[in-house]
C-alpha cells in the first residue's frame, strides 16, 4: 500500500512473497468469518493452556537464537533476528507447514537487499535528507487521501503493518539510490522506443494461458537442474506429438493449476506474472506452445488459449510508467550480476 513511490525495490524484493502472505491472510479471514461461534470446552481450555505454556517458554529460546547467523553476504551477516523481524510483520498469518519455505524466501529477499545496500555504498550514491522528506510527505498525503485511514498518522499505519518510520526511511534511501543509478541513461528516445516495442503492456491487452511447471525451487545441484530441464523437454515432446495439453498438465505439472489443466486465466503483460513467463507468453499466438521457459519457480511450457486485445493508448499518458518498468528490468539485471559476483554462504 505504501510502496508506490519507490516501486523498483518493491518489485525486486516483494514479488511472490507478498502475494503468498496476502493469500494466507485472506484465507485466514475467510475461515474466521465462516466458523460458527463455539463455547469453550474443557479440551480447548487444555489446549489453550498448553499453548500458553509454550509461549511462556518461547521468548528465552527466541532470544537465544536471535543472534544465529543464517547467511553471510560478502562477509556481512544476516541473522535470525533479521528474519524474525520480517516474520513478525505477518503475525500468525503463515500456516506452520509453510513457515520453512516462507522463511527461506524472506532470507533470499534479505540477501538481495544486502547486496543492493553494498552496491549503493560501494558506488557512493547519496540521497539527501530533503529527498527523503519529500517521499515521506508523499506517503503522508496518500494516507490523508485514503478514506479508510482517516485520522491515522504515517507512523500509526506503519506500526499496524509491523514496520516503522526508520524502516520506511531505509527503504526510501535504497529505492531513490537505485532510481538515480538505473535511470541516469534513460531518455525520452529510449522510452518511446520501448513503448513502440511493448504496446501490449500498456494498452490493456490480456492473455489467457495454460502452463506446465517442473518446480526447481528446492534444487541446488547442477545435476538436479539438468534432469528438470530434460523432464520439461520430454513433456514438450509429448505435447508436440499431439497429446492434449490439459491432460499432460494434469499428469506432470507441479503447479496447483494442473487441476484445471494448467489454466492460469487472463493476465496482463506487466505486474501479474514474473517477467520471463510474461514475455514468453505474449510472444505467442493463440494455440501456440512455447519452448521451455526458465523462471524463479522452475521450467515451464506455456500455451496461449485466448487473447483480449486492448485499446489505443497515448504515449504521454504512460510515459512515466514505461520509465518505471525500464528501471525495474534494469534492476533485475543488476541483481543477477551482483548475485553472480557475490560470495554468499547460506547456513540453513
Amino acid at each position: 500500500m505504501l510502496r508506490g513511490w519507490y516501486k523498483p525495490l518493491g518489485v525486486v524484493l516483494g514479488g511472490i512473497l507478498c502475494i503468498q502472505l496476502s493469500a494466507f491472510a485472506a484465507e485466514k479471514e475467510t475461515n474466521k468469518s465462516s466458523e460458527p461461534a463455539k463455547k469453550t470446552t474443557e479440551a480447548s481450555s487444555k489446549k489453550e493452556a498448553s499453548v500458553s505454556k509454550e509461549k511462556e517458554a518461547a521468548p528465552a529460546k527466541q532470544e537465544d537464537d536471535s543472534n544465529k547467523v543464517l547467511a553471510t553476504v560478502n562477509g556481512e551477516n544476516i541473522s535470525q533476528k533479521d528474519v524474525n523481524q520480517m516474520l513478525s510483520r505477518f503475525g500468525n498469518q503463515i500456516p506452520d507447514e509453510q513457515l520453512p519455505a516462507i522463511t527461506r524466501q524472506i532470507l533470499d529477499g534479505l540477501i538481495t537487499q544486502k547486496l543492493i545496500m553494498q552496491f549503493i555504498r560501494d558506488s557512493k550514491i547519496e540521497v539527501s535528507q530533503a529527498e527523503i522528506e519529500k517521499e515521506l510527505n508523499k506517503a503522508r498525503e496518500e494516507i490523508k487521501s485514503n478514506p479508510g485511514l482517516e485520522g491515522k498518522t504515517l507512523e500509526q499505519v506503519l506500526e499496524t503493518h509491523g514496520s516503522s518510520i526508520d524502516n520506511l526511511k531505509s527503504d526510501i534511501v535504497i529505492s531513490l539510490s537505485l532510481e538515480k543509478h538505473l535511470g541516469k541513461d534513460i531518455d525520452d528516445k529510449k522510452i518511446k522506443a520501448y513503448f513502440d516495442e511493448n504496446k501490449a503492456a500498456y494498452d490493456g491487452t490480456e492473455m489467457r494461458a495454460s502452463h506446465i511447471l517442473v518446480d526447481t525451487r528446492e534444487m541446488k545441484a547442477d545435476a538436479e537442474l539438468a534432469q528438470a530441464l530434460e523432464k520439461i523437454k520430454k513433456i514438450k515432446a509429448e505435447v508436440d506429438s499431439g497429446k492434449d495439453f490439459a491432460e499432460v498438465a494434469k499428469q506432470y505439472s507441479d503447479c496447483p493449476s494442473k487441476d484445471k489443466g494448467g489454466d492460469l486465466s487472463f493476465f496482463k503483460r506487466k505486474g501479474q506474472m514474473v517477467e520471463p513467463f510474461a514475455a514468453a507468453a505474449f510472444a505467442l499466438k493463440v494455440g501456440q506452445v512455447s519452448e521451455p521457459v526458465k523462471t524463479p519457480f522452475g521450467y515451464h511450457i506455456i500455451k496461449v488459449t485466448e487473447i483480449k486485445n486492448g485499446t489505443a493508448v497515448k504515449f504521454d499518458d504512460v510515459k512515466q510508467n514505461i520509465k518505471q518498468n525500464m528501471m525495474e528490468e534494469k534492476a533485475q539485471v543488476l541483481i543477477r550480476q551482483l548475485l553472480e559476483k557475490a560470495k554468499i554462504d547460506v547456513k540453513i
